[in-house]
């Protein structure tokens, strides 16, 4: 039965069905809607906003349907733009109650007729599950309050960067809020007034506090050059891969071998022999690139030209096996008062709570477990995100 979600937040229960609206409790027989809600977690619904991979619905509307999505689209802005003026938050409250009952029948009556339009016209991704395990994740993050003190801030106001990260979220609620779908390649994005903390300065990172007792994050060691490894088929060093390779293979510093590296892998017309000779590149895109586009492990594809093939190959496979093990850690921390707060580049981050320390050797090991084999990863923890110490465990 195709369906819509009148909201997105757990304790916001409400779904348009049968030409009806209806509130905490949820019928029976739902199996198609728009988008993943926290409420329906664990259900089999078949999600239209994976299915065109994240676009608006403003950008997949069909023709015959447009002029009337354009109308409803436009009141509804009108109602956000209300709300916004009368500074009622959003988060704390359930769209339902803050929006008239005629009009959320005719919005989600259009939404169901793009949604079903949508599901004629566009084919299942061979990614699909893979894809709704990790939008579960980044919606569970995205509810998380961040415990964000912008005093730290005060110690860089020389710089203009600092003065705006300040001016956005004193005195505001912090959210992470992840655009699953930012990139072609799978690094994820943020949605429009996320925190920033993709690109956030390091040292700003201070302002951010755990909500329970400490930060762990887990990060791989070299993660675009073990992708590569794995995928020739060769052995993982047992140790920092620059580090290896400027001892064995390019006999320099480690800086320098790291800079040689990824100039080779970035670029498929180096001409540099020692890195040709010990990194394949022909033989993997011989098995992954094929009729114009790379399909990683994770069946994710990508349009690509010769030129970018084996960038978008790697960047990909790094990305996914990063948001599989996310997936993975998120099921060992259900029921636990630790959870998933951010994902960085090639980590993942913990706010973490003294009471789960058991869980914490099956996390390393459920991390350093990729598809491709046994990764390398450090582990660090600390009482802010800026000021991370490495340990061993």
């Amino acid at each position: 039965m195709l369906f819509q979600t009148l909201d997105d937040k757990s304790e916001c229960v409400g779904v348009y069905s049968n030409g009806d609206l209806q509130f905490n409790d949820i019928p029976k027989g739902l199996s198609k809607t728009w988008s993943y809600s926290n409420f329906l977690k664990g259900m089999d619904i078949e999600y239209a906003s994976i299915y065109v991979s994240g676009k608006s619905l403003d950008e997949v509307c069909p023709s015959h349907l447009l002029s009337q999505w354009e109308s409803v689209s436009n009141r509804l802005k009108a109602f956000i733009r209300a709300n916004n003026l009368a500074k009622v938050n959003i988060v704390d409250n359930c769209f339902f109650d803050l929006t008239p009952k005629r009009f959320l029948l005719e919005y989600c009556d259009m939404r169901n007729q793009i949604c079903e339009w949508i599901f004629e016209k566009y084919e299942r991704p061979q990614n699909y599950t893979h894809l709704l395990k990790t939008m579960e994740v980044l919606s569970d993050i995205k509810y998380r309050k961040v415990n964000f003190d912008p005093k730290p801030l005060t110690n860089f106001w020389n710089d203009n960067k600092a003065k705006v990260l300040y001016k956005s979220f004193n005195g505001r609620d912090a959210y992470c809020n992840y655009n699953l779908f930012g990139s072609k390649t799978g690094r994820l994005a943020l949605h429009r007034g996320s925190l920033p903390i993709m690109n956030m300065k390091k040292e700003y990172r201070a302002c951010i506090k755990p909500n329970n007792d400490f930060f762990i994050e887990l990060d791989y060691n070299a993660a675009e050059a073990r992708t590569l490894l794995a995928l020739m088929g060769k052995e993982q060093p047992k140790e920092d891969i620059h580090g290896y390779n400027a001892k064995n293979l390019y006999h320099s510093s480690r800086d320098d071998a790291k800079k040689r590296f990824f100039a080779w892998l970035y670029n498929p017309n180096s001409d540099d022999l020692i890195s040709n000779g010990h990194y394949d590149r022909d033989s993997i895109l011989g098995s992954y690139f094929i009729y114009g586009s790379v399909e990683n492990i994770f069946k994710r594809k990508i349009k690509c030209d010769d030129y970018h093939a084996l960038n978008y190959l790697i960047q990909s496979t790094s990305a996914d096996l990063v948001l599989d093990r996310m997936v993975a850690i998120y099921k060992l921390l259900q029921g636990k008062k630790s959870y998933i707060a951010f994902t960085l580049h090639d980590s993942i981050i913990l706010d973490f709570n003294s009471e789960d320390k058991e869980l914490i050797k099956p996390i390393i090991e459920e991390y350093r477990d990729t598809k491709l084999g046994n990764f390398m990863t450090s582990v660090s923890a600390g009482k802010d995100l800026y000021n991370l110490n490495r340990i061993n465990i």
